[in-house]
């Protein structure tokens, strides 16, 4: 196998070509999924011209939970910082809070279903109702799939700044995984300014 040899270092040069490669591939899904959620924004604003359609008061909760959200992203972006500075104890540590309060989130969300099945507000109550339990839904589904992410990515923040056997290096790994992280914090963010103010 070719190497390169820089700074007394072995730096395999497919190596970047991978690491770019799966980077692609992130943002790709992104993609996909900002084409998903613009697909549905469209039939909420479509349906929302019809006559039956009836708006359900947002569960308090929701505002508390936005928080939330926002303090994981911030805890995401730490990890992926510290992660940058080799400081890999802290790096660990920003993605386990992240983790953390994403659970907290996922538990507020079933917190905001259960306040408004006690107000009688299911699936076929309305069609904002039926909007609202499926795009909340989908994207708890997503965010389920974000904490996976999360994860998977905690082993790999170690003492190494290079290439480690894998196809991407723990420093951008931690980017992906930030990055990942901060489009559904910011997703959610839409969904709520959508439910609540349109």
């Amino acid at each position: 196998m070719t190497t390169l040899r820089a700074t007394s270092t072995w730096i395999d040069p497919g190596h970047a070509e991978r690491e770019q490669l799966v980077q692609l591939g992130v943002w790709m899904f992104l993609a996909t999924v900002v084409m998903l959620f613009a697909a549905f924004t469209s039939a909420y604003i479509v349906r929302r011209a019809g006559t039956d359609w009836r708006p359900i008061a947002m569960p308090s909760v929701l505002w508390l939970n936005t928080i939330v959200l926002a303090a994981s992203s911030l805890a995401a972006e730490f990890g992926h910082r510290a992660a940058e500075r080799s400081r890999w104890g802290a790096a660990r540590a920003g993605f386990i809070g992240a983790v953390l309060l994403g659970v907290a989130f996922l538990g507020g969300q079933l917190a905001g279903w259960r306040a408004l099945a006690e107000l009688g507000v299911f699936v076929p109550t309305s069609p904002q109702a039926s909007f609202y339990y499926m795009l909340t839904g989908v994207h708890a589904v997503h965010l389920m799939a974000g904490l996976v992410v999360l994860l998977v990515t905690l082993p790999s923040l170690r003492a190494a700044s290079g290439p480690t056997g894998s196809a991407v290096s723990p420093r951008i790994r931690a980017r992906l995984a930030a990055t990942f992280w901060h489009f559904f914090g910011a997703l959610w963010v839409y969904l709520f300014l959508l439910f609540a103010w349109f």
